[in-house]
């Protein structure tokens, strides 16, 4: 499972800012073998050549859009249709355990989430990373994608649902299926 932790870092740098395109190219060697290894290549393609485009549609679908905001990245808005409710205090006790405090973004944000289970992983806590996908990412980030792909504006915002998709469906039956 170790193995997976480049991709949970790739996805938190793909969902805090399309700025971070840059170390997400700088990872795509290691998961070159991954079904959404492709996706992210067109997405990194895509981004490279419409910058301004790919952050509009960006900020559109997850930062601020007129009337509101059709995928809010958080897991407090999923299970409580808040901001920073309980679930941002659940997480937030789990990064402190690790002496992690979030500086980027709120400590519920899918990328703040998924560069925890990155780390877990990496530091080889692939229980404490199980227990943190069952309770925290697969609740929420399923309905995330179904709103990404149904409420996209573009090309960019499309394949990053798709390419989240693959991914969660990959990591969930590698870390619950095959390493039963």
């Amino acid at each position: 499972m170790k193995s997976l932790s480049t991709d949970f870092k790739i996805f938190s740098f793909l969902f805090l800012s399309p700025r971070y395109i840059k170390d997400v190219k700088g990872l795509m060697e290691e998961i070159k073998d991954k079904p959404y290894y492709n996706t992210l290549k067109q997405i990194i393609q895509f981004t490279e050549t419409n910058y301004d485009k790919v952050a509009t549609e960006f900020t559109s679908c997850f930062i601020n859009d007129y009337k509101h905001v059709n995928c809010p990245p958080y897991e407090s808005w999923y299970r409580e249709r808040t901001v920073y409710g309980i679930s941002a205090q659940r997480v937030l006790e789990e990064y402190i355990k690790y002496g992690i405090y979030p500086k980027k973004q709120l400590a519920d944000h899918i990328s703040t989430e998924l560069e925890f289970v990155s780390f877990l992983l990496f530091v080889e806590q692939e229980d404490e990373a199980k227990k943190f996908i069952k309770e925290h990412i697969v609740s929420w980030v399923p309905k995330l994608i179904e709103d990404i792909l149904a409420n996209s504006k573009g090309e960019y915002t499309k394949l990053l649902g798709l390419a989240l998709k693959q991914f969660l469906d990959y990591a969930i039956q590698t870390i619950f299926v095959v390493n039963r």
